[in-house]
């Protein structure tokens, strides 16, 4: 009964909870008194009005409410989805001395933009749903060289909260260090599902080429569906971070800034000759 109070709200759940309490107690003094095949009869009858009643409230199919209800009560032993306690997590691991200039925060932005930068608005490939760079040959791709740092960073966070697909993880890692750089709040929402092997791991050749001009520039943003607006707004992230020799062939900070999410970027293409 308590669970019919539930679905169908207290007033109509206590007439029907007092239907129902009279048919137990009719189909008890029935038994008690030996009434027989009788009694049997009657208390089903009674039985029946608890169960009219529950019809005219609009209570009719008791299953498909069950499920619903089910569908939306975490089942026992199911761990809260508590995305706060990530954040936290990966707010914890951004300060390192002993990398690059201080953070981790670059190279998580830059893992979370070399998931998604491989969609294909066309085909409905790639992107960040599916991390598949956890896969070789994605693992391996020259534009992705030094990534298997970012990766490994937050592989203790996915072992601390199983439940969050990599892909998400990925995804809200690069979104809070940017905030933590003091870059804007991103509308983040979680819901990606991770893939399971190779076969979905995208082309090589989908992301920049820092040795490549303008025109490769649209063509990889182009792909995703992005225009020359926003492509520039987009290239503005190298405000942060720094080229390593190992990963692109260059060496140095992009601005005098790197952990700071600003426009310096802008500021070198537009006040220095080059």
């Amino acid at each position: 009964m308590a669970l019919r109070m539930l679905l169908l709200g207290s007033a109509r759940a206590a007439k029907l909870a007092a239907n129902h309490q009279s048919a137990r107690q009719f189909a008890s003094a029935t038994a008690k008194s030996g009434a027989g095949a009788g009694g049997f009869i009657g208390g089903l009858a009674a039985l029946g009005g608890g169960l009219w009643a529950a019809n005219e409230y609009g209570y009719i199919n008791l299953s498909q409410a069950i499920q619903g209800l089910q569908a939306s009560i975490p089942q026992l032993g199911q761990a809260k989805k508590d995305y706060g306690a990530v954040r936290k997590a990966i707010e914890e691991l951004l300060d390192a001395d002993d990398y690059d200039d201080g953070s981790y925060g670059p190279v998580l932005v830059r893992l979370a933009w070399h998931a998604s930068g491989t969609y294909c608005a066309a085909s409905n490939t790639g992107g960040s749903n599916g991390a598949t760079m956890r896969f070789a040959p994605e693992s391996d791709n020259g534009a992705n060289q030094g990534l298997h740092v970012a990766r490994q960073l937050l592989d203790p966070v996915k072992a601390a909260f199983p439940w969050i697909s990599y892909s998400d993880l990925w995804t809200l890692a690069g979104a809070v260090a940017i905030e933590a750089m003091g870059g804007p709040v991103i509308a983040w929402r979680p819901g990606r599902a991770d893939k399971t092997g190779t076969a979905d791991c995208p082309p090589d050749g989908r992301l920049p080429d820092a040795s490549q001009g303008a025109g490769h520039v649209r063509d990889v943003f182009g792909r995703m569906g992005f225009d020359d607006r926003e492509m520039v707004a987009l290239i503005g992230a190298h405000s942060i971070g720094r080229c390593h020799t190992d990963r692109s062939g260059y060496e140095g900070p992009w601005t005098n800034a790197p952990t700071t999410f600003s426009n310096l970027y802008f500021q070198e293409l537009l006040n220095n000759k080059w």
